[in-house]
């Protein structure tokens, strides 16, 4: 055998340059190149720092502390509810206790569908925030006399998508 050939990140490690002066078995070449490819350290995907919490002031937990968490209420789910003042409108409420927050995080939304989902508005102005969850009430843009309802946002499958940034310790 002329020697062991190994590729890593496009790269080939061939132990032949080694190999005629006897320097490195080929079992010792693999052991090396594991322990380096061990070594090498995970490409990074970037870096989440949070400026100022959901208060407005400079954070005081622990960068590791920090946690991007997100999730869905679920595309076609029959989650929606009709608000007690108004028929006119639906609101769904959002749990991200499994997130595990220690306060109030930052969050995100956006509402998905089938349809007539870019047509309302609430959809980005998250109520009642707290560590464990909150609601998205919704509306017609246009004019309360067309209906939001629960019936409307459920057979156009409404879901709400959110991203929360906060602190779980």
């Amino acid at each position: 055998s002329s020697g062991i050939n190994a590729e890593y990140g496009g790269s080939v490690f061939y132990n032949s340059y080694l190999r005629p002066l006897n320097l490195i078995p080929d079992t010792m070449l693999w052991i090396v190149l594991c322990i380096c490819l061990i070594l090498t350290p995970a490409p990074s995907v970037g870096t989440v720092k949070m400026i100022k919490d959901h208060h407005g002031n400079e954070p005081q937990n622990p960068d590791p502390c920090l946690l991007t968490c997100a999730g869905s209420t679920g595309y076609g789910k029959k989650n929606w509810g009709t608000v007690n003042y108004s028929t006119k409108q639906t609101y769904i409420n959002v749990d991200i206790s499994k997130c595990g927050f220690v306060d109030i995080p930052i969050v995100t939304t956006s509402l998905n569908g089938a349809g007539h989902h870019d047509y309302v508005v609430g959809m980005s102005s998250p109520s009642g925030m707290s560590k464990t969850g909150f609601w998205i009430n919704i509306l017609h843009q246009f004019s309360l006399q067309q209906d939001i309802t629960k019936e409307i946002a459920e057979s156009f499958s409404f879901n709400v998508n959110w991203i929360a940034v906060g602190y779980n310790c």
